[in-house]
């Protein structure tokens, strides 16, 4: 069966099969006139497009339900879009998929639509070319001119007849071919505007397919914005059981301020009334004050007295140290002159005593030597008259009297 709406287009076909339009139509006298009017030639030197021969290739192309490679006829027949060996359940899937799209909005819906509508254009061209094939096709023709021949030569009468009515029958089948090809022109046209339509439907999917990386970037940023929203968002509810906290602990410290304030409030309360009983002793202090001032008026009085007298008793004890200065200078003197009269006293008596001893030898014939030292205590001859010697109480320091017992004066370079 040939589908190949480009076999009917061929110009070998049109120019054998096909006579002019204004072409009369072929006339004949017998029968075998009009069995030799059939335009054998032109039908036996078609070429038989949609068949394929052995060693030619076979393109494949995937089935729109399952996707198994399908094989497709050679030289531009009609796709074959679904596989042959499942009953047509993936005719019925695709169609039934393409229904539930038909629904849906935007391009794939019109999609879905596009595609049905290639697929009705190419039903009736199927139906358009199987009666094209069944009518005018090589294998009709040859059995209608063996019918005839046979009939021509068992009844030459009935021959005549028939030529006849294929003269009508051949006028009607051009009349049929015409329309068919003007119907095949229109499928044309219109099969060129669905592929006009598929192409804008495919820039439609590149559009929306732009569009859809476009949504997608726009979502991955809306992505990326909501994450950024709840990460604000869990550090605002962390910020806010801050806040929390600090709100249950400025309330506790408010209650505590409460209490405190009360407190306060009871100090207050008190210190009001030490305030007053304050004030009343302020106003006892002051009257202690008053009467203190006048008691110190009292005692500034007595206090110049006393100071009037102080520098009295200072005049006079001034006086008395001076007396006492003058007394200690004369005693000081006196005592100088003192301590010279010793000296020369202690002088004289020692000048004495060597003139003693001189002038009385010893009784042992020995020389005297004199035992006093320079220095010390010296024996002073009593200020009573007594021997120097001396008797009574004791004697000098060399007859082993005490000098302190007999005048108790110390020389002043004695050590």
């Amino acid at each position: 069966m040939i589908t190949d709406p480009g076999f009917y287009n061929d110009p070998a076909y049109a120019a054998q099969s096909v006579p002019p339009e204004d072409a009369p139509p072929p006339a004949g006298d017998g029968a075998g006139a009009g069995i030799d009017t059939v335009p054998r030639a032109g039908i036996d030197t078609v070429p038989r497009a949609g068949i394929a021969r052995v060693g030619d290739p076979v393109a494949v192309w995937p089935c729109a339900g399952c996707g198994r490679p399908v094989p497709q006829p050679v030289r531009g027949a009609r796709t074959v879009r679904y596989c042959q060996d499942t009953g047509g359940a993936c005719e019925r899937a695709a169609h039934e998929q393409r229904e539930r799209a038909r629904e849906a909005p935007g391009l794939t819906g019109q999609v879905a639509w596009t595609w049905e509508m290639v697929e009705r254009l190419e039903a009736v061209a199927d139906r358009l070319a199987g009666s094209l094939v069944s009518e005018l096709g090589v294998a009709g023709v040859e059995r209608r001119v063996a019918d005839a021949r046979a009939d021509a030569a068992g009844q030459v009468a009935v021959a005549q007849r028939e030529r006849d009515a294929s003269q009508r029958q051949a006028e009607a089948a051009w009349r049929e071919t015409a329309t068919a090809r003007a119907r095949a022109d229109a499928a044309e046209e219109e099969a060129a505007a669905a592929r006009a339509d598929a192409e804008q439907a495919a820039a439609d999917r590149d559009e929306a397919r732009r569009e859809g990386r476009e949504a997608k970037d726009t979502a991955d940023a809306a992505v990326a914005a909501q994450l950024a929203a709840e990460r604000e968002r869990d550090r605002i509810a962390s910020r806010e059981g801050e806040l929390l906290a600090a709100l249950e602990t400025a309330r506790t410290e408010l209650v505590g301020l409460h209490g405190r304030l009360s407190e306060a409030e009871t100090v207050v309360e008190g210190q009001r009334i030490e305030a007053d009983a304050a004030r009343r002793a302020a106003d006892d202090l002051r009257a202690a004050v008053r009467d203190a001032e006048t008691q110190r008026g009292q005692a500034v009085a007595d206090r110049d007295q006393i100071q009037a007298r102080a520098r009295e008793t200072e005049e006079r004890n001034w006086d008395l140290s001076r007396a006492n200065e003058e007394l200690r200078a004369a005693v000081q003197t006196l005592t100088a002159e003192r301590d010279a009269a010793r000296a020369e006293a202690d002088r004289a008596r020692r000048r004495v005593d060597a003139l003693t001893r001189l002038a009385d030898p010893p009784p042992d014939g020995r020389r005297a030597v004199d035992r006093e030292p320079p220095t010390g205590l010296h024996p002073l001859p009593p200020l009573n008259g007594s021997s120097v010697n001396g008797s009574g109480r004791g004697g000098s320091s060399l007859d082993g009297t005490d000098p302190l017992a007999v005048n108790g004066h110390r020389l002043p370079h004695a050590g």
